[in-house]
């Protein structure tokens, strides 16, 4: 009878369940993670070493607090402490982590007590990863792998002054080259994905063949790249669980929990003696957790040197303005955005012709009265620096034909000042732009080469209005610019209008609807 029960016993599948939790995109709400931390801290004790904790980046940037933290060298930065408080098993870098800085996200990633994974960042003096390729997780007898890429378009966004030494290696080329290397050398009984990168956008990418490949190439990768049995994203900031099938006739699990600690994407895998035998995915709501106290502390001095920071008083706002109003003509919220560009590159000694600026986000409101620093973090929410172009009259018509025709998302539609043009709403693509004249009477010339100033993410390609838009290519960019700011356009802004007082109440009226 005891020999038939050993091998009963012995005979029996012994199943695992490991549970993956990710968070993406929180931007630095951090404050708003507390409900995200209550579950994961019920979870982990819960499920003990079961639970693999991944992030998959964009947390250096976009409140008060963190930008802060970021120039405080003198504190543990918020994101290393957020990483650390769990632990994490591993994060993903984000291109707005690289925008902080190479000195900002070197420190940064130095408190860290866990894993930075980036394996298509290339340290330009050795050929090798600058950040940890992927790592082995072995629970409960099972080998996990976690593969962690960025979107190379970090290039398109962030000048070379902030990431010196740096190249970014396609993510598709790069996730085929790691898998094989991982699958060879590790032999996982999983392989997961950790990715900065959206799902699909065509209107976003470049052409086939560009050196950079897909800005968003996570359904790309998961259908043509085989190997993958999960794949965490973010960067799109659009929540998603879905599945697709590979080339190899293989179903592969796909999942972004969103944006701004809004919630959790969870995924649930069994394995019969190490083999992995069925997969579940959800997105999990975190809004009726009660927040947990000890996350909220580990914020709170944070959060009071942040208040003491945007609660400074800067200029008087004499109406009420919208960021929307943007898409209907000519308004304040971005055209105060177009004097400060024009005036602040005349004193550095360089005359602007033309000024291109959007509105970051849709449907912001700033009230009247007294603004504070806080007001210019909703105004111009990204620490995008300034830079001068020199394009020619018919570049400057056709990037705006590009942009008229990009207003979703919204920080994709330019408006133009300096120059006098109307809009014909309904005319054929390429046609909607009539550009009448210089604002001060003089002909605008199409062979004409003008100084055009706007924020680096456009000079540098982003929202593609170069390279769809004026036909450029992406090498080319760079033999277009004038000059570069080495501080970012929302400290310039800032001390732009606390210099003024009181700022302007009637926009420039450069542009009209036909």
């Amino acid at each position: 009878m005891m020999i038939v029960a050993t091998l009963a016993t012995a005979c029996t599948p012994k199943e695992t369940t490991l549970t993956f939790l990710e968070s993406t995109d929180t931007h630095g709400n951090f404050a708003d993670f507390g409900n995200d931390a209550a579950l994961i801290k019920q979870m982990k004790k819960e499920l003990g070493e079961n639970l693999i904790l991944l992030d998959a980046g964009d947390n250096m940037q976009g409140t008060t607090y963190q930008y802060c933290a970021n120039q405080n060298a003198g504190n543990r930065n918020l994101t290393s402490e957020f990483l650390n408080y769990f632990p994490y098993d591993a994060a993903c870098v984000g291109n707005h982590d690289i925008e902080a800085g190479r000195k900002v996200f070197d420190r940064v990633y130095s408190e860290a007590k866990v894993p930075i994974l980036a394996a298509n960042v290339i340290d330009e003096s050795t050929g090798e990863p600058y950040f940890t390729p992927y790592i082995i997780l072995n629970r409960q007898g099972c080998k996990v792998a976690v593969l962690g890429l960025l979107t190379p378009y970090v290039v398109t966004w962030v000048p070379d002054r902030l990431r010196p030494g740096l190249r970014f290696d396609q993510l598709e080329e790069a996730a085929a080259k790691w898998v094989k290397i991982i699958k060879e050398k590790e032999n996982p009984d999983l392989m997961v994905g950790l990715f900065h990168s959206g799902w699909e956008f065509a209107e976003q990418n470049l052409p086939e063949g560009t050196p950079l490949g897909r800005e968003n190439a996570v359904k790309w990768v998961a259908e043509n790249v085989p190997g993958f049995d999960l794949i965490f994203y973010g960067h799109d900031h659009r929540a998603n669980a879905t599945t697709v099938t590979n080339i190899a006739g293989e179903k592969v699990y796909v999942l972004n929990s969103g944006q701004r600690a809004k919630g959790l994407a969870k995924a649930e895998v069994t394995f019969r003696n190490h083999k992995k035998s069925k997969i579940s995915i959800e997105l999990i709501s975190t809004e009726d957790q009660e927040p947990d106290a000890d996350f909220v502390n580990l914020l709170q001095p944070y959060i009071e040197r942040a208040e003491d920071y945007q609660d400074n008083e800067v200029a008087e706002l004499l109406v009420t303005i919208n960021s929307s109003d943007a898409l209907n003509g000519p308004c304040l919220w971005v055209d105060e955005i177009h004097r400060c560009q024009f005036e602040t590159v005349e004193k550095e000694g360089i005359h602007a012709d033309i000024s291109f600026a959007a509105p970051l986000a849709a449907g912001k409101t700033i009230e009247a009265g007294l603004l504070t620093v806080k007001d210019f973090f909703t105004w111009y929410p990204f620490e995008n620096s300034l830079a001068v172009m020199a394009m020619t009259g018919k570049e400057v018509k056709d990037f705006l034909e590009y942009a008229y025709e990009m207003q979703n998302p919204i920080y994709n539609f330019d408006s133009g000042a300096g120059i006098l043009y109307e809009v014909t709403d309904q005319a054929p693509r390429g046609e909607h732009i009539n550009i009448i004249s210089m604002v001060d009477g003089t002909p605008f010339e199409m062979e004409k080469t003008y100084n055009v100033v706007m924020n680096s993410y456009r000079s540098m390609g982003g929202g593609n209005h170069f390279m769809n838009g004026c036909g450029w290519q992406q090498t080319d960019i760079k033999d277009h610019v004038v000059w570069q700011s080495d501080r970012d356009l929302r400290s310039i802004f800032i001390d732009w209008a606390r210099q003024k007082g009181t700022l302007d109440s009637e926009p420039l009226n450069c542009w009209k609807i036909k």
